[in-house]
């Protein structure tokens, strides 16, 4: 069994639906950018347990959209190669998959833990991870729905 969840950090004021950009020049949040949304805003927590194997991680750096698309980049390159170490783009943690015959291996930089996971479990956590960034987000602002870099990036589930 796979536990995931992303914890909107309460010291994170994106997450607040009266939240203005900061910067002068980006747009009210329907105009946000994909750096935006990967790099600066909308930043949680990260639960996540595989079969028992504690690999969450709090950081107060961590945007959902640069954790959902890391996993993403992480299994469509998984799917040609052996094996692949990501990096979040913000924080520098580094997630490590190495797949098997009949499982991928899933370590961290951050928990000296190992995981073992199906190939199917890793599709369902890519396409859970984008779909709750992406329900978080327009549940804190409903405007966002109509940003088309983050329905179409995040929004989309993924393609086999």
């Amino acid at each position: 069994m796979i536990a995931f969840a992303f914890e909107p950090r309460a010291d994170d004021d994106s997450w607040s639906p009266d939240w203005r950009p900061e910067n002068p020049d980006r747009p009210d949040p329907p105009g946000l950018t994909g750096a935006d949304f990967s790099l600066s805003y909308f930043r949680a927590d990260v639960r996540l347990v595989v079969h028992g194997v504690d690999l969450s991680l709090s950081t107060r750096g961590l945007p959902v959209v640069d954790f959902a698309l890391m996993l993403e980049y992480a299994r469509r390159e998984l799917e040609t190669r052996s094996d692949i170490a990501v990096e979040t783009s913000v924080t520098q943690h580094v997630f490590s998959l190495s797949r098997g015959t009949k499982a991928v291996t899933l370590t961290t930089t951050y928990a000296p833990h190992v995981a073992e996971l199906t190939w199917a479990e890793l599709r369902q956590l890519t396409d859970r991870a984008k779909a709750e960034a992406f329900t978080l987000i327009t549940t804190a602002h409903p405007v966002l729905r109509d940003n088309a870099w983050l329905r179409e990036t995040v929004g989309a589930p993924s393609t086999p």
